[in-house]
């Protein structure tokens, strides 16, 4: 009989993290960054903007020039020249004087203050200015929004469309990243039919492997589909070593707990893995097991599709985090209050699928085993409920895992 040995979440990964992971770098054109890791830290190299410039439609005056200006007592002067964004004033502002300017537009030298268009008459040659403006009031100074040399983002910045836009505007051609990591997926098990096969009796459809193949694609990683192979030890072992060649770490489903055709823990056999662990102290997916080949990680996950799901959260992903950079991460928790009681004691550690909204924690009544999957579909969060719990009532306070 096949022996598991379980361990805590924390234990498992631990040993995890003393897994040296080699983590590769390129350098890309900056435009297509978006969602890869940033592999240095990114300073400003100019001042933006890189001139004084207007924030609105008016006339750029010197302040000292309006004061005491009203409907009233309208002040009058001569408009020397019109600025639009893009063009470079010819002219200094002096006593008397105003440049037409529109939004974006540099401020001319003399000029400390932009009166806004509305509070003219909006002349040509002349202008009417119907209310005085403080000195560099409506004025952008050079560098206000950042000075050259400032820090914009760390490296290990999972970078977003903010991040380029930033990059953009500071003329940064290419960056530095981390290499997105491959990750082979591959769902074991003789039930199980590919979709768009024919279905035939006692056959189920893979579910787990686009699951995770989906959930990999989302974390930034590139999923590597391994044609699944069945329950022989042989073949399953041969599947992942040649996957283990073009990736750099594989998730398979199935085949880890202790019954006849359960066969993963005689393929690390098989491939001469060094088996990190098998087993965790927590429900669902506690039959999982890790092993290592040639200093890559094979993650076997439960083949029930909510216990693959909830273990590929708390176990899979720290290390593909690592794997794409982010060293540092550490999945974010939070307390909630149940809006749903769970009215069931939790003798091992348990997680439990939910939805956490405005603090309140609600799960799915009656739906909690670990081979059900239509009740992941509004799930954002994994309740981590202790062991040795009783039933939980609605209010009580719980811990969560935001997915």
């Amino acid at each position: 009989m096949k022996k598991r040995n379980p361990i805590t979440i924390e234990s498992a990964q631990e040993r995890l993290n003393q897994i040296a992971i080699q983590v590769k770098t390129e350098i890309i054109p900056s435009l297509e960054t978006l969602g890869r890791v940033c592999a240095q830290d990114v300073f400003s190299i100019m001042d933006q903007p890189p001139f004084p410039r207007s924030p609105l439609d008016g006339y750029a005056v010197r302040s000292q020039d309006t004061q005491g200006a009203s409907r009233e007592n309208p002040i009058q002067l001569n408009v020397i020249e019109h600025v639009y964004a893009g063009m470079c004033p010819m002219n200094e502002v002096g006593p008397g004087e105003a440049v037409r300017i529109m939004t974006g537009a540099p401020i001319p030298q003399g000029a400390d203050g932009v009166i806004m268009q509305e509070q003219t008459d909006e002349g040509v040659e002349r202008v009417q200015v119907y209310r005085p403006v403080t000195a560099y009031g409506n004025y952008c100074r050079k560098g206000e929004d950042m000075e050259a040399g400032v820090l914009l983002f760390e490296k290990g910045t999972c970078i977003r469309h903010m991040h380029i836009g930033i990059m953009a505007s500071q003329g940064i051609e290419q960056t530095k990243v981390y290499k997105v990591p491959k990750i082979g997926i591959m769902a074991t098990g003789d039930e199980l039919v590919a979709v768009g096969d024919p279905l035939s009796p006692g056959k189920i459809y893979d579910s787990n492997g686009p699951l995770l193949t989906s959930r990999v694609t989302e974390l930034g990683c590139c999923p590597f589909q391994i044609k699944a192979a069945g329950d022989s030890p042989e073949v399953l072992a041969q599947a992942i070593e040649s996957a283990l060649g073009r990736c750099d770490a594989v998730v398979t489903s199935g085949g880890v707990s202790v019954g006849v055709r359960d066969c993963m823990p005689d393929v690390a056999k098989l491939i001469g893995a060094n088996v990190l662990f098998h087993g965790i102290d927590a429900k669902p997916g506690s039959p999982m097991m890790v092993m290592v080949v040639e200093g890559k990680l094979v993650f076997c996950l439960s083949g029930n599709p909510f216990a693959a799901a909830a273990t590929f959260e708390v176990m899979v992903r720290p290390q593909l985090e690592r794997m794409r950079g982010r060293s540092n991460w550490k999945p974010r928790r939070v307390w909630g209050k149940l809006g749903t009681a769970f009215p069931k004691p939790s003798g091992m550690r348990r997680l439990v699928r939910g939805r956490i909204e405005d603090g309140t924690v609600w799960l799915p009544e009656g739906r909690h085993s670990s081979g059900m999957l239509a009740s992941m579909a509004d799930c954002n969060c994994l309740v981590d409920i202790p062991a040795g719990s009783r039933d939980l009532e609605v209010n009580a306070e719980v811990e969560v895992i935001l997915l």
